[in-house]
């Protein structure tokens, strides 16, 4: 690859990394070579040991002092552990946002619908069926003015289903699901009952979680000479 020639170093490795992980180049458990980046991008090590950093932080890299880095490794635990913290807060939002639902928002959501399912129609690609379910969801945490609950909300289950296992996500529902899946959260903050919104984020989260937590394969120390990383979890 052309080594990078502008500013903002860090942003750009980070952005090459997480398009690997989306597209299967890199795979839970690949190792992630510093060096080796600061090689292929042409630049000195500070900015990919930033990226790396910044990468960590987000869930898509996970390290041990004495193997370096390399892409999270998920179990069907972690999955479920992180697709549930996602239902508690976003339900959360849900609850509070229904409980004086403007005209508005019900408007933004009642059109992400109406785009889902003219896609259907249209026959779009899974893409764009993916992207409105993003927007309904960002839609729902728009609700909430704590700028940490919403970050905290989307990242949980995000990294998971937009980078770790996107290609499998991909998969797992048709979009004619999709659909029924949204709209059944839809209908319920339409509701406004409490409890109801809550157990539809719950089932919706749920759901999803178990169906990723199939593609979870073991990741085994690998012989010597190959480049495969593995991190006990103690």
């Amino acid at each position: 690859m052309e080594p990078f020639s502008k500013e903002r170093y860090s942003e750009k490795v980070a952005q090459l990394i997480r398009q690997r992980i989306r597209n299967r180049k890199l795979k839970p458990g690949d190792p992630i070579g510093e060096a080796q980046l600061a090689e292929e991008c042409g630049i000195s090590r500070a900015p990919v040991r930033e990226a790396l950093h910044q990468l960590e932080t987000e869930g898509l890299l996970m390290s041990h002092p004495k193997r370096g880095k390399c892409v999270t490794v998920l179990t069907p635990e972690s999955i479920r552990n992180n697709y549930e913290l996602s239902a508690l807060l976003e339900g959360e939002v849900a609850v509070r946002g229904a409980r004086a639902l403007s005209q508005e928002v019900r408007d933004r959501l009642s059109a992400v619908m109406d785009e889902m399912q003219e896609a259907i129609r249209a026959k779009g690609a899974f893409e764009e069926h993916a992207q409105l379910g993003t927007k309904f969801h960002e839609t729902i945490l728009s609700l909430s003015e704590n700028a940490l609950l919403r970050s905290l909300a989307s990242r949980f289950s995000r990294v998971i289903s937009k980078f770790l296992l996107y290609q499998e996500w991909r998969t797992i529902y048709t979009p004619e699901e999709l659909f029924d899946r949204h709209n059944r959260l839809y209908m319920a903050i339409l509701s406004g009952n409490e409890e109801g919104i809550r157990k539809a984020f719950r089932e919706h989260y749920a759901e999803s979680a178990e169906r990723l937590a199939q593609f979870c394969q073991p990741v085994t120390l690998g012989k010597a000479g190959k480049k495969k990383a593995h991190f006990p979890t103690e």
